[in-house]
């Protein structure tokens, strides 16, 4: 499928949130593509804020071509991601340097409060900046997907975002808790191939973004949203995916705590690495655990039923076996969602 069509469904599909995947069941890898970046982030102002810049050193610069066209490559040894700008490159080297040093300031306050990465086999993560560039031109706002051409993941993003001078866009790139847009994008390649809305003759593709997760976590990554509040914070817009808040009713219903969150995506990555996911995936070295199976894993580690959660939350209960029915409160209805029954979870 070309680029130009994936950018045309994308539109049709909707600009709600996180779109629709090219294909079910991993025949494709799963797309996750954003709506047209907000212009702030999930806003509490807390004390772990901070005005003071990364250290800006060298960065070894390559050259590379991804997808045919010729890019300027930015990556420290050993780092899971790396920079990329289109040669010629239309962006001043400065605003580079100072995003890479805050992004990974960033990246391992996320990471600390994970527990994951993206799974080696996507690595390392492209980070575009230019979002007219080869890559994403065609869906030119913040997104997430792997490449058509080679089994690897990308994000596109801005950075920090719009700001009116180049000077002012480099003093913000260069602040880790500027870095809000560039972790929301990354944090979404960390589900790919763990994580799947396809189980039998279930195909629920809004399953695979996991706005649940992805937008408050890397708030508490930059330090805009207070972790002393992690259980009771709800955004007036749902962050969720289906309207509902899953933290708040994992927290409320079954004692879900930050750290938490590391601890199951840890489990959700061995029983990928275990090959014991549900759905297979062509794209992948291991099937998909399917929503089912993480759900089991919550309800393990917390040591109580966690679908009730995932009803309040609105998840569809076709993920489910069918097995709740979501409450009146939910935007979608019972019927509204995909039917079918998914293969039995133990």
């Amino acid at each position: 499928m070309s680029r130009l069509l994936l950018a045309m469904i994308i539109m049709v599909v909707g600009m709600s949130g996180c779109n629709l995947p090219i294909a079910p069941g991993g025949a494709v890898p799963p797309a996750v593509t954003d709506k047209p970046q907000p212009t702030t982030q999930p806003a509490e102002a807390t004390a772990e804020s901070t005005s003071t810049p990364e250290p800006i050193g060298p960065i070894p610069v390559s050259s590379d071509e991804i997808e045919g066209m010729p890019y300027r490559v930015y990556q420290i040894p050993g780092d899971p991601f790396r920079f990329v700008c289109q040669e010629p490159c239309p962006l001043d080297e400065r605003f580079i340097l100072a995003e890479y040093a805050s992004f990974r300031a960033a990246h391992a306050n996320l990471i600390a409060l994970t527990g994951i990465d993206t799974l080696p086999e996507l690595q390392p993560v492209d980070m575009h900046l230019d979002l007219n560039d080869s890559v994403c031109g065609d869906a030119p706002w913040g997104h997430a997907y792997v490449y058509l051409s080679e089994h690897r993941a990308y994000t596109c993003t801005e950075g920090p975002g719009y700001y009116p001078t180049l000077e002012e866009k480099i003093q913000k790139a260069a602040l880790p808790e500027e870095q809000y847009f560039p972790l929301h994008e990354y944090m979404h390649t960390f589900f790919f191939g763990r994580f799947t809305g396809d189980v039998g003759d279930v195909h629920e593709s809004t399953a695979y973004f996991i706005h649940d997760y992805v937008v408050p976590i890397p708030g508490y990554a930059v330090g805009s949203l207070d972790k002393a509040a992690f259980c009771s914070w709800r955004d007036p817009n749902p962050p969720g995916d289906y309207g509902g808040w899953l933290i708040s009713e994992l927290c409320q219903r079954n004692g879900f705590q930050l750290k938490d969150l590391a601890l199951s995506l840890n489990e959700l990555d061995k029983l990928y690495q275990s090959g014991e996911g549900q759905v297979p995936q062509a794209e992948y070295l291991h099937p998909a655990p399917s929503v089912a199976q993480y759900r089991d894993i919550l309800t393990k580690l917390l040591g109580s039923d966690t679908t009730p959660a995932f009803a309040s939350a609105c998840w569809p209960p076709a993920l489910f076996g069918n097995s709740f029915s979501p409450p009146a409160v939910c935007q979608k209805s019972p019927t509204a969602g995909p039917q079918g029954t998914p293969t039995s979870v133990k």
